[in-house]
């Protein structure tokens, strides 16, 4: 396999990725959320002059509705400017890479947690939370079908 293709910037798309990475990582403030919501349900019925009943009720609201959307927020602003100028990737049987106009990455396939592919990308995990997004718009039919089948062959490391 080489591929080589521009991918420009898209705020929207790396809004998504930073969701992905960071679904299992909230999913615990979630999972709190729902207890807190709970308790403070059920001590607003038993005492609903309690302030400690709407403490709880309040923090699980936001950390239901408004941890995540902060969390994104605040890791848009961390990125680097020199992502703003898009990229090229260029995929080949044993590397990634990923060239800035001021820096490069490179990664091997032999490192691969997992492949996850949506309608729109394929997630390349490297680990928990490293991922690498690689866009389907800019590539071919063709050249999407051969990423495909590279991609379902590929076996993750430590397995």
């Amino acid at each position: 396999m080489q591929i080589s293709v521009w991918v420009p910037y898209d705020e929207e798309q790396l809004r998504r990725t930073l969701q992905f990475v960071l679904r299992p990582q909230l999913r615990p403030i979630r999972i709190l959320s729902g207890v807190l919501i709970v308790i403070g349900l059920a001590l607003v019925a038993l005492k609903p002059s309690a302030p400690l009943a709407y403490v709880a009720l309040v923090l699980g609201l936001l950390f239901g509705f408004a941890i995540a959307p902060i969390t994104v927020a605040w890791s848009m602003r961390m990125q680097s400017n020199v992502i703003r100028d898009g990229f090229h990737m260029t995929l080949d049987d044993e590397w990634v890479t990923l060239t800035y106009p001021l820096a490069e990455s490179r990664f091997r396939w032999a490192g691969l947690g997992r492949v996850i592919e949506t309608p729109e990308v394929w997630y390349v995990m490297f680990g928990r939370i490293q991922a690498i997004t690689i866009p389907k718009d800019p590539m071919t039919e063709e050249q999407r079908a051969e990423v495909a089948a590279f991609v379902n062959g590929l076996q993750p490391a430590g397995r």
